[in-house]
């Protein structure tokens, strides 16, 4: 006669399924919700963390501790200034600036819809393009310079203000800051640029390829490597971390020799990512309401769960790596990174490249003393204009195949109890 096991161990084996992700989902610090019927799209951060701005139907401005400091206009993509004292925010044919106060500055037609945009660190330089057209602008208003090109797919200002990188459908293109051009390298089609913090190396991606540049344009390496293509891409301010998001759920993290360091799971499409100044902290964000968030060796530090899908240019990471930040279409969420201070055993975990690489991401840094106490004096939920993060605006973080789990288990238990 075979052994009946008590019902109470299924029950509790059910509740298991369903506690352990949820023990293991981190909860945002804080959360700030758009106003009802307006959409968000994009994220940025300034350098030390001071503001945070998120853009789409409106214009969010929000302090660290989750302050909802204005909210107007509308724009996306945007960035802000590395102080947080400028913003530039697309909409439609207009490129505009604003303060960081909110007082909107100027506005300049490109003529054709903006799809890239770049900041200068002093918000000096102000770039642009869309279709054919590329422009710029001093901090003024005043114009720089303009040109054509290919379809523009990506363009970044260097920090140096010597050039801009633009993305075409045919080349990747340096211009000075009137669009005088450069240099150029016609035998690649790169959909993303980034730049280091010194100007000297220019990473750019197209496809499962990655190539490096020196700031005068000759060509370091191009490395391809095997799997999905690349959706988002981040570069070190130090040069050190290249960090790229794929179509098949995979984030790769790349030394500036060109050898893989680490490939970590983000879930679906890793739509977003974001790294600190030295590498030490990456963050990711996928279709699948995901927020994944590693250390500088590919260690899987946590995960948060968001109400709805993360698309690109909608994470952020402060320069120190102390402040992360990401948004869905209704919410945007803050973490602190001593929020992920314990390794988690998730299915996401990274796995360090093999086969004889090296890596060159930098020790970490010490955390912001400033903006840490800052964070850690205010309780989650209590800032002015924050949601409380527990009062049901998170996800509860279930996985499908462990609720299907409990499910299992709870109906096997109760076939045993009716035999």
């Amino acid at each position: 006669m075979p052994t009946r096991l008590p019902l109470r161990f299924f029950g509790m084996f059910a509740l298991l399924c369903l506690l352990v992700p949820a023990a293991l989902a981190v909860s945002p610090l804080w959360i700030v919700n758009a106003t009802p019927g307006e959409s968000l799209s994009a994220v940025a951060m300034a350098h030390d963390g001071s503001v945070i701005v998120a853009g789409g139907d409106q214009l969010i401005a929000i302090s660290p501790t989750g302050e909802k400091l204005w909210a107007g206009w509308s724009g996306s993509p945007l960035a802000v200034s590395a102080d947080g004292g400028y913003i530039a925010a697309a909409q439609g044919q207009l490129v505009q600036l604003i303060s960081g106060q909110g007082i909107l500055l100027w506005q300049q037609p490109l003529g054709e819809t903006v799809t890239a945009l770049s900041l200068s660190p002093d918000a000096e330089v102000i770039a642009a393009g869309g279709g054919t057209s590329i422009q710029s602008w001093y901090n003024s208003g005043a114009g720089m310079g303009k040109n054509t090109t290919g379809t523009v797919q990506d363009l970044a200002v260097s920090p140096e203000k010597d050039q801009i990188l633009v993305c075409t459908a045919g080349a990747l293109q340096s211009f000075n800051l009137s669009y005088v051009p450069f240099w150029n390298d016609t035998t690649f089609n790169p959909s993303a640029v980034a730049i280091s913090g010194d100007g000297t190396g220019i990473v750019a991606v197209n496809g499962n390829r990655v190539r490096m540049y020196h700031g005068g344009g000759v060509l370091l390496w191009n490395q391809a490597f095997p799997g999905g293509n690349i959706i988002s891409l981040a570069y070190s301010n130090d040069g050190s971390t290249i960090v790229a998001g794929r179509d098949d759920g995979t984030v790769l993290d790349i030394g500036r020799n060109g050898n893989l360091i680490w490939t970590g799971t983000a879930g679906a499409w890793a739509t977003s990512v974001a790294v600190s100044d030295n590498g030490s902290t990456v963050a990711t964000g996928s279709i699948d309401n995901r927020i994944h968030v590693y250390d500088g060796q590919g260690t899987l530090l946590g995960e948060a769960i968001t109400k709805n899908p993360v698309k690109s240019r909608s994470v952020a990471v402060s320069g120190d790596g102390s402040l992360i930040v990401a948004v869905d279409n209704t919410n945007v969420y803050g973490f602190s990174r001593s929020q992920f201070a314990t390794p988690a055993n998730l299915s996401a975990a990274s796995t360090p490249a093999m086969g004889g690489t090296t890596n060159t991401t930098l020790p970490s840094s010490p955390v912001s003393t400033t903006l840490m106490s800052t964070l850690s004096a205010t309780a989650p939920g209590t800032a002015q204009g924050a949601s409380p993060a527990p009062a049901g605006t998170t996800m509860p973080g279930f996985s499908p195949p462990l609720v299907l789990c409990a499910f299992a288990a709870l109906a096997f238990a109760k076939g045993r109890l009716h035999r």
